[in-house]
């Protein structure tokens, strides 16, 4: 049943990136004034302390996700932001288009699958609770790519804001470009192993007012007998601090079981516990993994071009 910037000043932005053959890479002008900052104890002049990703950065991360895309500039174009450079250098966008969807596919499909008693419309808030942008940015940050992203802060004085849209952005960019160049069942199981695997928290998206209501409701449209609510245990009934187990049931099985210091609150909560058990129940074993040969417009023998 229905289951119940930080402002990073100047002083900290000098996060040194790994780059190849230990040069570096020098940053555009806008990021540079951007990310510019005070010398301590020098004259008062701006000085840039800031290093961009070369490519061995984006072969390491390439590496940690065990990804072989056999071209060096799909990673580093999953990681350029539209913003980089004023849109001039190759950047994510249609890659992100592309991730987005097959992501919403991916997801949705899960969703139905795993919680088949959810109606559409929480489906959808369960979709965007636990799957949405920040926590694809979540996504990100646990692989790396924070040190790996190319783009441009829309403020000086605190680059940091808007980098968890730039980085579940650039999740769906890296789902797209798996999606482009090895196929739907290639994103398909890298989805699943980064993104699905993920906790998926039901009760706190699922909304319940009045959950007695709702289960009458509930067990009139399954033709199942009226919820009688029957007291199992009780202590305390005349002290300052009584409590109360109340247990729902459904002709002999019982539906839900709740506590309080009242009849009233332990009703309610058991109530609310047998619709949870009813919409949050989740089907364990599915198999999503049918034959997506022809299902990918890009999956190609040889490299393809992004």
């Amino acid at each position: 049943m229905f289951s119940s910037a930080t402002v990073m000043r100047g002083s900290r932005i000098g996060a040194k990136l790994a780059i190849g053959g230990g040069s570096r890479a020098a940053l555009s002008i806008g990021t540079a004034r951007k990310m510019a900052k005070e010398v301590p104890g020098g004259t008062g002049k701006r000085a840039v302390a800031v290093a961009e990703a070369g490519p061995s950065t984006y072969a390491a991360l390439e590496a940690r996700l065990n990804l072989a895309f056999g071209d060096s500039g799909v990673m580093e174009q999953v990681c350029t932001h539209k913003s980089y450079a004023q849109g001039r250098a190759s950047h994510n966008e249609r890659l992100e288009w592309i991730g987005k969807r097959a992501l919403n596919l991916f997801v949705g499909e899960h969703l139905v699958a795993t919680y088949p008693n959810l109606a559409p419309e929480a489906l959808q808030d369960v979709q965007h609770a636990s799957f949405g942008m920040s926590s694809l940015a979540e996504v990100g940050r646990h692989f790396g790519m924070q040190a790996a992203m190319r783009w441009e802060p829309v403020s000086r004085e605190a680059p940091a804001v808007g980098l968890t849209k730039v980085l579940g952005k650039a999740v769906q960019a890296l789902v797209g470009a798996i999606y482009q160049r090895q196929g739907a069942a290639a994103a398909r199981a890298f989805v699943a192993q980064h993104v699905l695997s993920r906790p998926v928290d039901v009760e706190a998206v699922v909304q319940i007012k009045n959950p007695r209501v709702m289960l009458v409701a509930l067990t009139r449209q399954k033709g199942l007998e009226f919820p009688v609510a029957r007291i199992l245990k009780e202590t305390g009934r005349f002290t300052s601090s009584p409590v109360f187990i109340v247990g729902v049931f459904c002709g002999t099985k019982m539906v839900g079981m709740g506590f309080g210091s009242s009849l009233k609150m332990a009703e309610h909560r058991a109530a609310k516990d047998a619709l949870l058990k009813h919409y949050a129940k989740e089907v364990k074993t599915i198999s999503l993994t049918g034959d997506e040969a022809d299902v990918s417009l890009f999956a190609q023998e040889g490299p393809a071009a992004v």
